[in-house]
């Protein structure tokens, strides 16, 4: 009888160990998964951004660009191209402070730099066009930052 107590105990402490180590594993492959989707939507965020980024760089590209986006000039097409290379890494940004995957540091930094964005001359007609293609809550965080920028609601601009 004494072995048999002693068996059960040791039989319970080893299924606790394996039920242990399934939660670990888990957990292990929540965070795995979790880091491999904040990778892939770095790499597409960033190609999207490098192609447009080149749009506003090349020529060519520009003229094609500024045809298919129906702008009136294609100054103002790489105008659009050059805001949107940026506007992309921003979002990526922000979704991956979301997800706790970016120091806090480097999140207040990028707020920063949208708040450069928001005072320069042509923004407001950029961004009254481009709030469309973004994600909703990082449009959000966007309007936060112009009203950090112009709390008093003034918010003209220059044609694109």
């Amino acid at each position: 009888m004494y072995w048999e107590a002693i068996s059960t105990i040791a039989e319970m402490i080893a299924a606790l160990g394996v039920i242990a180590s399934l939660i670990y594993l888990a957990v292990q492959i929540r965070q795995n998964t979790k880091v491999s989707r904040a990778e892939t939507t770095k790499d597409l965020y960033l190609a999207s951004r490098a192609a447009i980024l080149e749009i506003a760089a090349n020529d060519a590209l520009a003229e094609i660009w500024t045809d298919i986006r129906d702008f009136e000039s294609k100054e103002i097409g790489r105008r659009y191209a050059f805001y949107q290379s940026f506007f992309r890494l921003y979002e990526l940004q922000h979704n991956l402070a979301k997800q706790d995957l970016l120091d806090p540091e480097i999140a207040t930094s990028y707020a920063l730099i949208i708040r450069m964005f928001v005072g320069t001359k042509y923004f407001n007609d950029y961004w009254s066009v481009a709030q469309l293609e973004f994600n909703p809550t990082f449009v959000s965080f966007v309007e936060e930052q112009i009203e950090v920028v112009r709390p008093t609601g003034n918010r003209s601009g220059d044609e694109l």
